[in-house]
């Protein structure tokens, strides 16, 4: 098991686009604690003054209901000056999403056209074991480089912010986990699709739709007719993250059916390295 992942990873390190991902990865952090030094000390006024702009041409009673929408959603942000706060601005990005993705879908496209997998089977390694361990490896991949993508974040936050909040650790590893599971699922689901075509063309495709919200508007006229649909909308869970809206029955549910992704996804790729000629 160790050497399968020693190898694994070393392929990893290899290529090149988990070193381009990667840095983008880290810029994203970078960023992201510029957006909340913007938002929580505002250094150039500029929330202040909008704020003031638009109440002073607020005429109408709908003019007041829009300032009120506005000023609610810039409220989200105010406070992310602390350890959860970093969570909801570097964690619960769909682009951050793909960009996994398109990783475990170049990965495993690699596998295949090198046909280095061969090389295992005249080792007589099981092919659901290959499988396993290559999942495995890509996962630990997206959870470690969001450990990093937030640890990058957190420093800059403390360093560049007047002044930051601990007191949530709680809360932030709760909604940590949530999100990290959130992304295990779609690159789960990336790796799923580039295994049982052989390629990466078709996965980052599929991939950029599932990420970017196209199946959760299916999910959502579902839910219409069926309210348990809703729980399988991964961006609305990554929305709710960010916006901190997650109750414990929300938390449980969402937790419930991101297993539920995670074991389909897994599972049709094993059944399929079980089932078809692995040469």
């Amino acid at each position: 098991m160790i050497k399968e992942l020693k190898v694994n990873f070393y392929r990893l390190f290899r290529s090149k686009s988990f070193w381009v991902v990667s840095i983008l990865l880290v810029i994203g952090a970078i960023l992201s604690a510029m957006a909340i030094k913007f938002f929580v000390d505002d250094p150039f006024n500029f929330i202040s003054e909008m704020k003031e702009t638009v109440t002073e041409y607020s005429t109408t009673e709908e003019d007041a209901q829009s300032v009120k929408i506005i000023f609610d959603s810039l409220d989200q942000y105010v406070n992310v000056n602390s350890l959860n706060g970093v969570v909801q601005m570097t964690l619960c990005s769909d682009l951050v999403c793909f960009l996994h993705c398109i990783v475990v879908a170049l990965f495993i496209s690699s596998e295949y056209k090198s046909r280095f997998h061969v090389n295992r089977f005249s080792l007589n390694a099981a092919p659901a074991f290959i499988v396993f361990m290559e999942w495995l490896t890509l996962m630990i991949e997206v959870v470690i480089m969001e450990l990093i993508c937030y640890g990058v974040t957190l420093g800059f936050s403390v360093a560049m912010c007047r002044s930051f909040r601990f007191d949530d650790a709680a809360v932030m590893a709760k909604n940590a986990s949530l999100a990290i599971a959130v992304m295990l699922a779609f690159a789960s689901f990336s790796f799923m699709v580039a295994y049982l075509r052989k390629a990466g063309a078709l996965s980052i495709a599929l991939s950029s739709m599932f990420a970017f919200g196209i199946f959760d508007f299916v999910l959502g006229v579902a839910s219409i007719w069926a309210d348990w649909a809703g729980h399988f909308a991964l961006n609305n869970t990554m929305s709710m993250i960010a916006l901190n809206q997650l109750n414990p029955m929300d938390y449980v549910l969402k937790a419930g059916a991101i297993f539920l992704y995670i074991a389909c996804f897994l599972g049709v790729s094993l059944i399929a390295a079980w089932k078809r000629d692995p040469y």
